[in-house]
C-alpha cells in the first residue's frame, strides 16, 4: 500500500509554522544563511521547507502537480488560529489541547477517548463539531477511476416488479423473470411474491440479487 505523503503543521512548533508562512517556497539553503529565530530547529527547516521547496520547483520547471503553496500556507494558518483558540479556551478552564478528548453529549472532556487524538494534536473541531484534520497530502496519488467509453452507464436498480393486476402477471425488471397468480386469491399473490424473492436469491445475476434485498429485503 502506498503511503500518502503529507505536510502536517502540527509537527512543527507554532514558531517554526510562523516562520514556515515567512518563508513558504523559499530555499531552505538560502533561509539559513541568517540566525533562525528562537524556537525553530534547522532540523524542521530542513524537512518541512525543504520538501516544499522541491515540490514548488519541480512544478515551476516539470509541470510536477502537487496541493501547491497556498494550500500548504492554509493548512499552517488553520493550526496556528486553532492553537490560539484553544489558548484562549483554556484559560476559561478548558482542556489545554481539546483535540486529545473525546467530547460527550453534555459537552464533558474525556481524555483519550474513543475518536480522541492519540500521542499528539492531528485534527480539530470544525463548527458542526466534526474533526478535521490539520495534514494536508502534498501530492495527489489517487488516480481518478477509468471509465470506458463503450461502456454504458448502469441504470440504478428498480424500486419494485412489474405487476399487472388484472392479469395476475409479475415479472423482474432486470432478467424478465415473470410468475403468475390467481388475481382472486390474495394467498396466490404472496406465493407469487415468494415465487420471485426466490428467484433474485438465487440468480447468478448480480443486479437482480441486489434487486431482490431492496424489494424483498
Amino acid at each position: 500500500m502506498k503511503t500518502v505523503e503529507e505536510f502536517d503543521p502540527a509537527t512543527y512548533s507554532l514558531e517554526e509554522n510562523e516562520f514556515f508562512l515567512k518563508h513558504l517556497g523559499e530555499s531552505p539553503l538560502a533561509v539559513m544563511q541568517h540566525p533562525l529565530p528562537t524556537g525553530v530547529n534547522p532540523a524542521a527547516v530542513q524537512s518541512g521547507l525543504g520538501r516544499i521547496y522541491e515540490l514548488a520547483q519541480l512544478e515551476e520547471h516539470q509541470g510536477v502537480k502537487w496541493v501547491g503553496l497556498e494550500k500548504i500556507a492554509a493548512s499552517m494558518t488553520c493550526y496556528l488560529t486553532e492553537r490560539a483558540k484553544w489558548k484562549d479556551m483554556a484559560k476559561r478552564g478548558a482542556p489545554a489541547l481539546p483535540s486529545m478528548h473525546a467530547w460527550d453529549g453534555k459537552g464533558r472532556p474525556h481524555r483519550s477517548g474513543i475518536g480522541s487524538d492519540s500521542g499528539k494534536v492531528s485534527t480539530y473541531f470544525a463548527e458542526n463539531g466534526e474533526r478535521k484534520r490539520f495534514a494536508v497530502p502534498l501530492v495527489d496519488i489517487i488516480p481518478e477511476a477509468f471509465s470506458a467509453p463503450w461502456v454504458k452507464k448502469e441504470e440504478p436498480i428498480p424500486d419494485a416488479c412489474v405487476e399487472d393486476a388484472e392479469k395476475g402477471t409479475m415479472q423482474c425488471p432486470i432478467d424478465g423473470y415473470s410468475t403468475s397468480w390467481n388475481v382472486d386469491s390474495r394467498q396466490a399473490y404472496n406465493l407469487a411474491r415468494a415465487r420471485m424473492a426466490r428467484h433474485c436469491k438465487t440468480s447468478k445475476d448480480v443486479r437482480v440479487q441486489e434487486f431482490g434485498v431492496k424489494v424483498f429485503g
